[in-house]
């Protein structure tokens, strides 16, 4: 399953970030804080799910409002040892969502239009 994964730094910002952090991940603050300084990845989301990558993406526009570097990656499930997470620009992210929304659409409409043939 592809999934996509954010690391944040923060300067001098990192009080503000744990509160939308604690809440979207549910951890600790001292875990939040190590994750952190140990650039780990600090919340991670099936890439497939639209209702988790929204969340995701507001979790993401929060922190950067905030002032914190928000890096995103995206798993590749094909690669098979290619790589394991690479790193993604915020636009290609939102690109994401919105070709899912598409198909989700899309599929939204072909099942109607199977259903009125019946």
């Amino acid at each position: 399953m592809s999934k996509i994964a954010i690391k944040i730094s923060y300067n001098g910002s990192f009080n503000k970030c744990v509160v939308p952090l604690r809440k979207y991940t549910g951890l600790g603050i001292t875990e939040i804080k190590n994750k952190i300084e140990n650039k780990d990845f600090i919340a991670e989301t099936d890439a497939n799910d639209i209702d988790d990558l929204e969340n995701l993406k507001g979790l993401i526009d929060n922190l950067l409002k905030l002032g914190a570097d928000v890096k995103l990656f995206d798993s590749d499930e094909y690669g098979e040892g290619i790589f394991d997470y690479q790193e993604i620009s915020y636009d290609e992210f939102i690109n994401n969502i919105d070709r899912l929304k598409e198909i989700m659409e899309e599929l939204q409409d072909y099942d109607d239009a199977i259903s009125d043939e019946v």
